[in-house]
């Protein structure tokens, strides 16, 4: 009995050393970032593509991911910051997925949402770089291959029952929105992770 326990201890007292020695951590627990990159401002995002808001919107997303786990404060202004992140939303992607074979009507969408990035010193040095940061989601098209019990279709705000009585537009507009604002949340969880977070 006191072998196996002592086993249990030596592998749990060992564990961590294993993990954090091969490289592993958990998200926000450490930084690839120098140590003198204590502070960030996050530029407001540029929006090249002709849905209307979403550059504000990526940019509160980026602000609320980088300002979630501390590993740098995010401040008002390149004043006051050791580093900038500056984004650009590139594309969103529309694209039929799948067709009803008799009527070519489409039931399902592809959209692809294109992020540039590049984080740098306040002295112009760049600390790291992306010019496509990909997420992509599908949707349904037509009220019956809507997934109800998808998270998409619970952000939407509307019942099952109200789905039903919308015409084919209507769903596709609807569920496009949550969408995007999902791969928005995406693409700033992909490049918190690759400009700053600790690898796993």
């Amino acid at each position: 009995m006191r072998r196996k326990l002592l086993s249990v201890f030596l592998i749990c007292g060992l564990l961590p050393f294993f993990l954090f020695g091969c490289g592993y951590g958990f998200q926000g627990s450490g930084s690839v970032l120098p140590n003198d990159i204590k502070t960030l401002a996050i530029r407001r995002s540029a929006n090249l593509t002709t849905a209307p808001g979403i550059g504000l919107q990526f940019t509160e997303k980026l602000v609320s991911r980088f300002s979630r786990y501390g590993v740098v404060e995010v401040v008002q202004g390149t004043r006051d910051a050791d580093a900038e992140l500056v984004t650009t939303i590139k594309e969103v992607q529309f694209r039929v997925r799948d067709t009803t074979g008799e009527t070519d009507i489409a039931l399902e969408y592809d959209m692809e949402l294109v992020i540039s990035a590049e984080l740098r010193r306040r002295n112009g040095q760049i600390l790291y770089k992306n010019d496509a940061i990909k997420s992509v989601e599908t949707f349904g098209g037509q009220s019956d291959v809507v997934v109800t019990s998808s998270s998409s279709f619970a952000q939407g705000g509307i019942s099952a029952d109200t789905l039903n009585s919308l015409s084919a537009r209507e769903v596709t507009r609807g569920q496009g929105r949550v969408v995007l604002d999902e791969l928005m949340d995406e693409s700033a969880r992909k490049l918190y992770l690759d400009s700053v977070a600790a690898s796993f």
